[in-house]
C-alpha cells in the first residue's frame, strides 16, 4: 500500500515538475487557434469532460490498488478518441484542418491511456503511476498550448522565476 501511495505521489509530482520541460521556455506571442465548427467543439468539450472524470477515477483507484477500476477508466478514455468516432463530412473536414501538433497531443493521450490499461491489468503499480503521469503530461502540454484562455495558470507571469 505504501508503494502505491509513493508511486502516486511520484506520478503527480512528475506532472508538476517534469511537464514544464515539455513546454516552451519562452511564452509565445499568441495562442494557436483551433478553428472548429460549433458542433465539433461541443463533441470535444464533451470528450474533455469525460476524460476529466476518468483521470479523477484513476487518481482515486490507484492508492487502493483498484486495478479493474483503473483498467476500465483507462479503456474508456482510450475509446473516447474522437478521431475514431462517426463524424459528418463537415466535422471530418474540420478535424483535418486542426494543427498537426494538436492531433499529435490527442493521439499521444489515447496511446498512453492504452498503455495504462495494460499496466493496470498487470497490476503493476509503478507502471500505472508512470503511464498515468505521462497521460497527465499530455493534458498539460495540450492545454498550455491550445487552451491558455481557459487555463491561464499554466504559464508563469512574465519575469516570474521558476523554482522547484
Amino acid at each position: 500500500m505504501k508503494l502505491v501511495a509513493a508511486a502516486l505521489a511520484l506520478g503527480l509530482a512528475s506532472v508538476t515538475f517534469v511537464t514544464p520541460r515539455l513546454l516552451s521556455a519562452e511564452p509565445s506571442v499568441s495562442t494557436p487557434r483551433l478553428n472548429m465548427s460549433p458542433d465539433l467543439q461541443q463533441l470535444f468539450q464533451a470528450e474533455m469532460r469525460e476524460l476529466l472524470l476518468g483521470t479523477q477515477r484513476i487518481a482515486g483507484a490507484l492508492p487502493i490498488a483498484n486495478w479493474d477500476g483503473i483498467a476500465d477508466s483507462a479503456m474508456a478514455m482510450r475509446n473516447s478518441y474522437i478521431l475514431e468516432q462517426k463524424l459528418t463530412t463537415a466535422q471530418r473536414h474540420d478535424l483535418e484542418q486542426l494543427p498537426e501538433q494538436f492531433k499529435a497531443f490527442d493521439e499521444a493521450f489515447h496511446h498512453r491511456a492504452e498503455k495504462l490499461v495494460y499496466a493496470a491489468k498487470a497490476k503493476d503499480a509503478e507502471a500505472v503511476s508512470f503511464h498515468f503521469s505521462r497521460l497527465l503530461d499530455t493534458c498539460v502540454a495540450c492545454h498550455s498550448t491550445y487552451a491558455k484562455t481557459k487555463f491561464p495558470n499554466f504559464r508563469p507571469e512574465a519575469g516570474a522565476e521558476h523554482r522547484h
